[in-house]
């Protein structure tokens, strides 16, 4: 508590608080002219997203604390001994730790959050009892995510650079906290797949706010910079990283949506273009397939926004500089590609019949 007084005691805080504003208020503006019915969970979304950073940085501050017979609670290290030593042993250590850094992320998120809409009076503690229960399934989520990572890294051992390795972690961390946030906020706020995708968006903008706060001061601190270096770093902070975020966001708030809405879409555009035998084998085994198509199109999105924000994070750590633009032009490219796909829902009628939007 006292390292965080220190922190924001420091009076370039201030500055370092404006200039990570700015980039973020093109966005927050364009959101609340696109909701202006609900601009308080707007802001409150955006707020949100600025907290899930904290649960992060503890995770980094104290993965190193012992829990039950495991001497620490680092999910890169028991992923790089998977690497090194690719056995069962390994494999299932890994899992062990992924599964309860995914139940640890889930309470503190689940308490951030319950605090956060109760105080704000944006829900009542019945309403979010409900939201609680609905969003059980994170953990599990989070679990088949990392299973699906292990299983990679078992296979592929030393085939990637262990920094890869290890942006592939913060990658899911990080996207597992923003999913986390919007499936708190899931409820009655989030009614179409463009809600959803809106949403995730403004979840992203609020952690890249504080992420470039913390980037900006720690620049500051351990480089012997000048103004001109100071404002290179900050130009690539506030476009650069700022759009991977969005992107990133993106990405997973789609996937969610049509997950979310997965029993309609499933209805409409699975079931009805299925081959004849498939459907057969439906019918016989009494198969959910929307249950399937929900859990499937959750892993994509999580996978790709994770998946996304490994290379991003590879190509800056590696300094591939003439890579990261083209990388971001294609994933950009890929984004407006989903926000067409959406815009088609919403032509169709079919999904977005509720949507405010």
């Amino acid at each position: 508590m006292q390292e965080f007084l220190d922190f924001i005691s420091q009076p370039q805080i201030l500055w370092y608080v404006i200039l990570s504003f700015l980039p973020i208020l093109g966005w927050l503006y364009f959101f609340q002219k696109k909701h202006p019915e609900k601009r308080s969970y707007v802001v409150l979304t955006f707020l949100a997203g600025m907290l899930s950073v904290v649960p992060i940085k503890l995770y980094e501050k104290y993965w190193d604390v012992a829990v039950f017979y495991f001497e620490h609670i680092n999910v890169f290290e028991y992923l790089a001994d998977l690497i090194h030593i690719p056995d069962t042993s390994k494999f299932l250590a890994y899992i062990t730790i992924n599964a309860l850094v995914g139940v640890g992320l889930f309470l503190f998120t689940c308490l951030m959050m319950g605090v956060l809409e109760i105080f704000t009076r944006d829900n009542t503690l019945c309403v979010f009892r409900k939201k609680i229960r609905k969003a059980l399934e994170s953990p599990l989520f989070f679990i088949a995510v990392g299973i699906f990572c292990g299983i990679v890294a078992y296979g592929f051992s030393f085939s990637f650079h262990e920094r890869v390795w290890f942006f592939v972690v913060v990658g899911m961390l990080e996207e597992f906290i923003k999913h986390l946030v919007l499936r708190f906020s899931d409820d009655e706020k989030i009614l179409s797949v463009d809600d959803a995708l809106s949403f995730a968006i403004i979840v992203a903008l609020g952690f890249a706010f504080v992420e470039n706060i913390l980037y900006l001061h720690n620049f500051v601190e351990n480089t012997n910079t000048n103004f001109q270096q100071f404002s290179l770093f900050f130009l690539l902070r506030s476009t650069v990283s700022v759009v991977a975020h969005v992107c990133f966001s993106a990405i997973l708030g789609y996937f969610y949506g049509v997950a979310r809405f997965s029993e309609d879409i499933y209805r409409q555009e699975v079931m009805e273009n299925k081959h004849v035998f498939f459907r057969f084998i439906h019918k016989i085994f009494h198969l959910k397939g929307e249950t399937l198509f929900h859990e499937e199109k959750m892993m994509e999105g999580m996978i790709l926004a994770m998946v996304a924000h490994a290379i991003f994070n590879s190509l800056l750590e590696f300094g591939k500089v003439y890579l990261l633009f083209p990388f971001l032009f294609l994933l950009f490219f890929f984004v407006l590609n989903l926000f067409h796909r959406k815009q088609v829902y919403r032509q169709s009628g079919d999904l977005l019949h509720t949507s405010f939007s």
